[in-house]
């Protein structure tokens, strides 16, 4: 008996966790929509082993999300957010979500296909582009909280409003410089993510899609 009941309180415990799950990719979007990005980043597990990728580089440790979102991103609270965020905009939904939580119920996995819109005057962005991306995540429980571990955002398309998406889209990235970092904080990629063009073939395993799974390795 007392073994059904452990494995009934698993069970439940599993479910509650993938909706922690689930309710952390939504903080991600309203907070991340309203640059809110230094709560956004208290959601991450305090580990060094942390991680985001990004098309841009790869950032690594709690330190090197918080760099990521707060030193690069920027937040709302700084002074320079009354210009900037004048008619600015980024909004990623989240969707089509697979989430598999462990056995043992330490950790989680899932993958989202994201539906956004973008609008920066201040980069360029007047007109507004829609810009969709596709995450891999992987989450951790921490002194019994779940929080984000490890991240990837892959790109998919990057698409003035007013322009079909399946054309290439060489004026929406006309005259940017590559990217650079003054804290240093970024690991550039080895090879540029995929994205849609025309002469594309569409990647199988980004994101990658989770499996059941019993436990972590080394968790």
């Amino acid at each position: 008996m007392n073994e059904r009941l452990d494995k009934l309180m698993l069970a439940a415990e599993r479910v509650e966790a993938a909706q922690a799950c689930r309710n952390l990719m939504g903080l991600y979007s309203y907070l991340h929509t309203s640059f809110r990005n230094n709560e956004y980043v208290e959601l991450w597990a305090k580990r060094e082993d942390s991680w985001i990728t990004m098309p841009f580089g790869r950032f690594e440790g709690w330190e090197g999300v918080r760099h990521c979102y707060v030193d690069i991103h920027g937040d709302r609270s700084e002074e320079e957010f009354k210009e900037f965020g004048k008619g600015l905009m980024m909004m990623h939904d989240m969707d089509t979500e697979i989430i598999e939580v462990a056995g043992d119920a330490k950790t989680a996995k899932a993958c989202f296909i994201s539906c956004g819109s973008e609008t920066s005057p201040a980069q360029g962005k007047e007109k507004g582009a829609w810009c969709w991306g596709k995450y891999y995540v992987e989450f951790i429980k921490e002194d019994g909280v779940w929080k984000f571990w490890h991240l990837i955002l892959y790109p998919l398309i990057l698409s003035p409003y007013n322009k079909s998406w399946g054309e290439p889209q060489d004026d929406i990235t006309e005259g940017k410089t590559p990217f650079e970092d003054p804290e240093g904080g970024v690991i550039l990629l080895d090879k540029p993510m995929w994205e849609y063009g025309p002469g594309t073939i569409y990647p199988a395993d980004e994101p990658h899609v989770p499996a059941p799974y019993e436990s972590y390795p080394g968790i």
